[in-house]
């Protein structure tokens, strides 16, 4: 797999992790339709400390920052602590992902004074990915309960190969109570720290973490892996909700 890296190559027409299972979710048509108003914006951030101490103090800024701007973090944890490698080489120890009930709640919090003050306190404390992704519309509010969160990083080279997977797939994430809340391919990524490939991210949301182990470890879906690794490299991420 093309991984981190600027420069690696995609072909043109593939745009989603999982391909066609983002039409088969119905929200495709509804993102181009739908005005940016409607739609929550998203921080998904990879990294790896060597600084603690200075981590700890950068967290504990950053709650009155992200509610000044409309967001929060909702999943959050280290490989083997809340986050689960299910399959690919992901290359860092921790994931954060973070919901802003708005398209522009991302921005605005990172270039925030507030936040530019915060950011220095992990300056030299780790290597960090920092990725803006863009909401499903009319999904603004914040999770409730305690869900868990599937997130998939692709380097795709068939679409074609992808449908008859998407057609299996997607009723199989609806009735495991999934729902997508967050993809795009590369172009629309914003990358606003650190370095990512010419890839595709897509994040569904499960209620429980139960409910993705249930979707991913069930004995109809277990097949259908072999079908979507054909169509190109994945990074699957199982990361438990706050």
């Amino acid at each position: 797999m093309q991984r981190w890296r600027s420069g690696s190559r995609t072909p043109p027409c593939v745009f989603w992790a999982l391909g066609a299972l983002w039409l088969v979710l119905n929200a495709a048509h509804a993102q181009s339709a739908a005005p940016e108003a409607t739609r929550p914006g998203f921080l998904l951030i990879f990294g790896s400390v060597t600084h603690r101490d200075a981590m700890v103090q950068y967290g504990r800024s950053l709650p009155p920052i992200y509610a000044q701007f409309g967001g929060r973090a909702i999943a959050d944890g280290r490989v083997g602590a809340k986050v689960r490698v299910l399959e690919g080489r992901f290359p860092h120890e921790a994931v954060v992902l973070s919901k802003f009930s708005s398209l522009e709640g991302p921005n605005a919090f990172w270039w925030s004074p507030e936040y530019r003050r915060s950011a220095e306190m992990r300056r030299g404390a780790g290597t960090f990915t920092v990725l803006k992704l863009a909401g499903v519309p009319g999904d603004l509010q914040m999770p409730e309960g305690k869900p868990a969160y599937l997130v998939s990083i692709a380097d795709l080279r068939d679409r074609e190969k992808l449908k008859p997977y998407a057609a299996a797939a997607g009723p199989q994430v609806k009735a495991a109570g999934g729902k997508l809340i967050a993809a795009g391919g590369r172009k629309d990524i914003e990358l606003l720290e650190g370095e990512f490939g010419n890839l595709a991210v897509n994040v569904l949301q499960f209620p429980s973490i139960d409910a993705l182990r249930r979707f991913y470890e069930d004995p109809a879906y277990q097949p259908l892996i072999a079908i979507r690794q054909a169509a190109g490299d994945y990074v699957l991420l199982e990361v438990e909700g706050r």
